[in-house]
């Protein structure tokens, strides 16, 4: 989630060796092109291939239980033929790129992997078949993945008798990364084809793919096992320093991360949250003992941040649940986070920490709702009470490459926000401090947008209730990128009392009807506009503007 870490994590590499230069030199022929790669290899003297000697075969690998048969990519005699039981169906085309699928090892790695690479023909696919398969199984793949470079954007795509799934958490480059994904096998049974996919011209490899099934799947429990949810609803902002906390406070933010995890720094932030009323959230992805009951008790401390996108390195769950034990033996209180961008890896870290911070950046090329279509993944794992949102605050010159070249406008800020609370999100946090700060005008913006926040503060503490109102779009534009209407809505009820939001997540202007108010409802009132919406034959007639929020208070008694 942080873009330093995030941009510093994308960006790593290491130092290629000879093998792995000769390795690029051979992998940019295209798959066709064995006269040339032969002529290459000549032209060198070498007589080896990337396997080794030509008929030498591959190390089989045989694992109790998996049902690929040859995941060890046994049996192949060169680079270029694929092993047994494993398929590339694309014959070349005259007139269009070819693709590449080989045979090759990683450095450093002794695992042979198929590589991947896509063209015009969209040919860079290899599928296997799999035998035994019960219907409406749970089925558990992983397997090793390599990237020489990262690409946003660009992933493997694997496809389980026709269920397709894009492994969005590969980001590891330079190295390898091991890759999990749980698929329900459906209707069906018996034989099943499996596909490994990459329609991207960037290489991607694979190796050593397990089919098992799965392990029954837990399912959401509201309950924090001895840790405990705030009662407040956190407005908080990332990157937080020491001397930026009065500012801080000033905005009307109650909480605050720092990414500073030396002891003097968490020391020196937390007294200082402690003089002004701020939360803390410290990053502490180790156990420190003494920090660790030092900061624990204190009564301004949100919770420990203890990973960052975990699932895009694959950090192992199992390590983060154990600091997390650590952290609540010593505090049985004490709440742990986790900020993750892909929400599907909930399920994998589901006991590794009490609260997920959704993290999805869509402007300028995503839609907003990636942010409720995340929330709403995660939510298929653990409840919305361990969810809170990051919402987008930075871009510009320096993020271009990274694919944020402007930071999100003041409407666009305020519809990700409300957005995040309509769908269930119960805290907000901002990425981050430093960006948003060096800019006026958006720091007034965002201010402006907190200050709503603490207006309706003693609402969004409540889970959206039940609403029985129905939308009914009327204008030109009235879809999300999913073909869902335009403007998403949500009302929390306190008694007799109704908070109705309502966002256009559009870049369009929206007109519609919301049906459902009974009689005794004349008028709702809109606390930061101060007008009203009249209610007539049990609906109110709207117009929303591009990435609109609407705000709305009213009476609905018995």
């Amino acid at each position: 989630m942080p873009l330093s870490r995030r941009r510093r994590h994308l960006q790593q590499s290491c130092c290629p060796s000879k093998r792995l230069i000769f390795f690029r030199l051979i992998i940019g022929l295209p798959l066709q092109s064995f006269q040339l790669r032969a002529a290459f290899l000549a032209g060198v003297g070498l007589s080896l291939i990337l396997l080794g000697a030509a008929a030498a075969p591959l190390l089989a690998q045989v694992e109790a239980g998996n049902l690929i048969a040859n995941s060890g990519f046994a049996g192949a005699r060169t680079w270029r033929e694929l092993p047994p039981g494993w398929h590339c169906p694309a014959p070349a085309i005259p007139g269009v790129e070819s693709s590449r699928v080989f045979l090759g090892r990683t450095p450093g790695r002794p695992e042979y992997f198929i590589f991947l690479a896509g063209g015009g023909d969209r040919g860079a696919r290899v599928w296997c078949e799999v035998r035994g398969i019960r219907p409406h199984t749970d089925y558990l793949l992983e397997l090793l993945a390599y990237r020489p470079k990262f690409t946003n954007q660009v992933y493997l795509e694997v496809d389980f008798g026709g269920q397709r799934r894009v492994l969005n958490q590969h980001a590891t480059h330079g190295g390898v990364q091991p890759l999990t994904v749980r698929f329900n096998s459906g209707n069906s049974a018996g034989r099943v084809r499996l596909m490994f996919d990459n329609p991207h011209p960037e290489m991607l490899a694979f190796a050593r793919p397990s089919l098992r099934p799965a392990p029954p799947e837990d399912r959401p429990s509201g309950d924090v096992e001895a840790g405990r949810l705030p009662a407040f609803f956190p407005i908080g902002v990332f990157a937080a320093k020491a001397e930026d906390l009065p500012d801080i406070r000033q905005a009307g933010f109650n909480a605050v991360q720092s990414y500073d995890s030396t002891p003097a720094s968490l020391r020196r932030m937390a007294a200082e949250c402690g003089r002004l009323g701020l939360k803390f959230l410290p990053n502490f992805r180790r156990y420190q003992a003494d920090l660790s009951r030092e900061l624990g008790g204190l009564p301004q401390l949100l919770g420990f941040y203890i990973e960052d996108e975990p699932e895009l390195r694959s950090v192992p769950p199992a390590s983060m649940a154990e600091l997390n034990r650590s952290l609540k033996r010593d505090h049985p209180g004490a709440l742990t986070t986790v900020a993750m961008l892909r929400p599907q890896m909930v399920a994998a870290y589901r006991h590794s920490a009490d609260v997920f911070l959704l993290d999805p950046y869509p402007a300028p090329h995503m839609p907003l709702t990636w942010m409720s279509d995340c929330l709403a993944e995660a939510a298929r794992h653990a409840p919305r009470e361990r969810l809170w949102a990051i919402v987008q605050a930075f871009g510009g010159e320096k993020y271009v490459r990274d694919g944020w070249p402007r930071r999100p406008t003041y409407l666009e800020m305020r519809c990700l926000t409300f957005l995040a609370v309509v769908h269930g999100a119960r805290g907000v946090f901002y990425f981050s401090y430093p960006e948003v700060r060096a800019d006026a005008g958006a720091w007034q913006g965002l201010t402006k947008i907190v200050g709503h926040l603490n207006r309706l503060h003693a609402w969004l503490v409540l889970p959206p209730a039940a609403s029985p109102l129905r939308l009914e779009m009327t204008s030109p534009f009235r879809a999300d990128a999913a073909g869902r209407p335009a403007v998403h809505f949500a009302e929390k009820a306190r008694g007799g009392e109704r908070l109705l939001i309502l966002v256009n997540v559009i870049d369009r202007p929206v007109s519609f009807f919301l049906h459902g108010f009974p009689a005794g409802v004349p008028w709702l009132e809109e606390p930061f506009l101060g007008g009203k919406a009249v209610v007539r034959d049990g609906n109110i007639r709207e117009q929303l503007g591009p990435y609109e929020v609407r705000v709305y208070h009213y009476r609905r008694d018995g």
